[in-house]
C-alpha cells in the first residue's frame, strides 16, 4: 500500500494546559493534528460522532478534517501539528482510514514531554483557543523547519514517524486504495490538479466507460469522481490559502479555475467560508 514514509514538515509542538472553558468551532486545516491527553476533561466534535478525551490517549485529526471542541479547566495535553509534504507522492490520508484515538502508553508522553523542552520555538500560544487555533505563523514555522539543521530535521521527522505509527498499526486501507483503476484516477487528479479535468479523461485514464466509471467510483468513494475533483481541488487552494500569499486570482487559477469569481462561490459552496475569509480565519 504505502511505498515510503511520508515526508513530514513539524509546524507545532508543545503542552497546554486550559485555565478557564476552552474551545473552538468549524476547525478545518490542511495540516494534521496529533494530541497526547494528560489530564482533565474535553470533548471533540466530529461529522458524526462526538469523543470524550481521555487521558493516557492520543488523538490523531487528519487532513481537512471538520472539528470542533470544548475543554473544562484544567485539561493538559500535548500537540503535534504535521504537515505532509506531497510532491510527486500520494497523500498519506487519502490511502487509510486511521482511528481517531488510540491508547498510548508513558513512552509517547515521555516523548512529547523530551522535545517540548528540546523545540521550545515550536509552541503556539496558549492564553486562548482562538490565538492557539488562528495559526497565525503557518508560513512563518514551514519556512523555519526548512532551516534547521538536519539532525534537527532528522529528529523532529523521528518523533513524527513514532507517534504515527500508533494510529498506523490500526490503519484500514481504504477499498479505493485497492482498486488499480480507482488508483489511477486518484494519481491523475493529483497530477492534474492545477488545470480542469473532464469526465471524460477520467473514463480514459480508468478505462472504463462513464457510466460504469460514475457507478463503480461512487460505490468505492461515495461521490462521483467530478465531486471527488472538485474536493481535492479546493482542499489543495486551502493549502495555497495558507501556505502561501498568492491573491484569490492566483489560486484559482492554480486549482485550474480561471474565473476567480467563480472560485469563489465554490470555495463558499464547500466550506462556508469565501477564500478571503478562510484566509483571515486561520491566519489572521
Amino acid at each position: 500500500m504505502l511505498k515510503e514514509i511520508p515526508d513530514f514538515i513539524v509546524l507545532n509542538l508543545g503542552y497546554a494546559q486550559t485555565v478557564h472553558h476552552w474551545g473552538n468551532k468549524d476547525i478545518s486545516s490542511p495540516f494534521a493534528r496529533i494530541y497526547y491527553v494528560k489530564q482533565g476533561r474535553a470533548v471533540l466534535h466530529l461529522e458524526h460522532c462526538d469523543v470524550e478525551a481521555v487521558p493516557g490517549h492520543m488523538y490523531l485529526i487528519p487532513t481537512y478534517m471538520p472539528h470542533s471542541y470544548e475543554c473544562e479547566p484544567g485539561f493538559g495535553f500535548y500537540y503535534l501539528f504535521v504537515y505532509q509534504r506531497l510532491r510527486e507522492s500520494e497523500n498519506v490520508f487519502d490511502l487509510y482510514d486511521f482511528p481517531l484515538e488510540v491508547s498510548a502508553n508513558e513512552a509517547a508522553r515521555l516523548l512529547f514531554e523530551n522535545y517540548c523542552h528540546l523545540y521550545p520555538q515550536l509552541n503556539l500560544p496558549t492564553y486562548d483557543a482562538s490565538a492557539f487555533d488562528s495559526h497565525p505563523a503557518y508560513r512563518a514555522y514551514a519556512e523555519a523547519f526548512g532551516k534547521m539543521e538536519i539532525f534537527e530535521r532528522m529528529q523532529l521527522k523521528g518523533l513524527v514517524v513514532i507517534l504515527f505509527s500508533y494510529f498506523m498499526k490500526r490503519a484500514r486501507a481504504r477499498e479505493e486504495a485497492t482498486d488499480e483503476r480507482i488508483r489511477r484516477i486518484l494519481d491523475y487528479v493529483r497530477l492534474n490538479i492545477s488545470r480542469p479535468i473532464s469526465i471524460e479523461e477520467l473514463s480514459d485514464c480508468a478505462c472504463l466507460t462513464k457510466s460504469y466509471l460514475i457507478r463503480s467510483f461512487r460505490r468505492t468513494m461515495g461521490i462521483t469522481p467530478l465531486q471527488y475533483v472538485l474536493r481535492q481541488k479546493i482542499q489543495h487552494a486551502q493549502s495555497l490559502l495558507l501556505g502561501t500569499n498568492e491573491s484569490v486570482a492566483s489560486i484559482a487559477l492554480a486549482v485550474g479555475f480561471p474565473d476567480a469569481s467563480y472560485f469563489t462561490r465554490l470555495f463558499h459552496r464547500q466550506l462556508g467560508f469565501t477564500p478571503i475569509e478562510y484566509r483571515k480565519k486561520l491566519i489572521g
